[in-house]
């Protein structure tokens, strides 16, 4: 498995410190959370992009792929507000092209959400139509686009594995995969073992956390029989972890180093 490591947790960091660390760790990919303030996707150039690849490459780290912020921001592929919507498009084109700059071959995407009120199929519908133009435009830079599940507090078009194979089928673009995030999985929920069944060799990345984003074993989900299941199935794709919560503001190096002790106590 290959272990990637997420700036997510640094916010409160200049970028070039979470890659120091991990250029003294054992992880050899990171994934580029791009927001404010590490990297602002509204306000980057090509220029930016190319300076930071620089900073990557001189550390001898890999790009594993690029998560827009895309739950905080005002973005949404599934809103029926047509200008939003199309800004939303827009802004992940943009990511697109910003991880074509960086050479690195994944973009992280959701299917946003629509009015709670409403019903499910009309989201689906907006959706489903974004990522196809979305789709479409990665095919022709080379990128692929990582589609992951949401919680059902935050979105209600794609919440389980099952929803993620049929919008997967229906955009049927080679360009359009599933992921797995064990964390909104929880809040669903299922286990690993329905993912690999419902998406087979669709699902090709991994957000690898406790519930509520922690540190694998800071809080009470089964992390060591997550685990266990996706050996088992023969997962050996990235494996990221993606860390939010605020308790490692301040210390987000301890929460790399937990993570780095949790893989080397349990690898199978």
């Amino acid at each position: 498995m290959k272990y990637v490591a997420m700036n997510f947790h640094y916010v409160r960091y200049p970028l070039s410190t979470f890659l120091d660390k991990v250029e003294r760790s054992f992880f050899e990919y990171v994934e580029l959370w791009a927001a404010a303030p590490h990297f602002n996707i509204y306000d980057a150039t090509m220029a930016d992009a190319a300076a930071l690849k620089k900073e990557i490459k001189k550390r001898n780290l890999k790009l594993a792929c690029v998560t827009p912020e895309q739950c905080v921001y005002p973005v949404n592929l599934a809103i029926q507000d047509t200008q939003l919507r199309n800004n939303s498009i827009e802004y992940f084109k943009k990511t697109i092209e910003v991880a074509e700059a960086l050479e690195t071959s994944r973009v992280i995407v959701s299917a946003g959400y629509g009015f709670f009120n409403q019903p499910k199929e009309e989201a689906w519908k907006l959706a489903k139509e974004s990522l196809s133009v979305l789709s479409q435009f990665a095919k022709g830079k080379g990128i692929t686009l990582t589609l992951e599940p949401l919680m059902v507090t935050t979105s209600n078009v794609i919440n389980s594995s099952s929803d993620l194979s049929r919008m997967i089928d229906e955009v049927n673009s080679p360009n359009l995969v599933g992921m797995l995030d064990t964390s909104q999985m929880s809040f669903y929920p299922e286990t690993p073992k329905e993912y690999f069944k419902n998406l087979g060799d669709k699902l090709q990345y991994l957000h690898f956390n406790d519930r509520s984003h922690l540190v694998p074993g800071d809080g009470d989900l089964p992390m060591k029989d997550h685990y266990k299941q996706i050996v088992e199935n023969g997962y050996d794709g990235f494996c990221s972890f993606e860390i939010c919560d605020r308790r490692y503001y301040c210390d987000p190096d301890a929460a790399l180093d937990s993570i780095e002790n949790w893989i080397k106590s349990n690898k199978f």
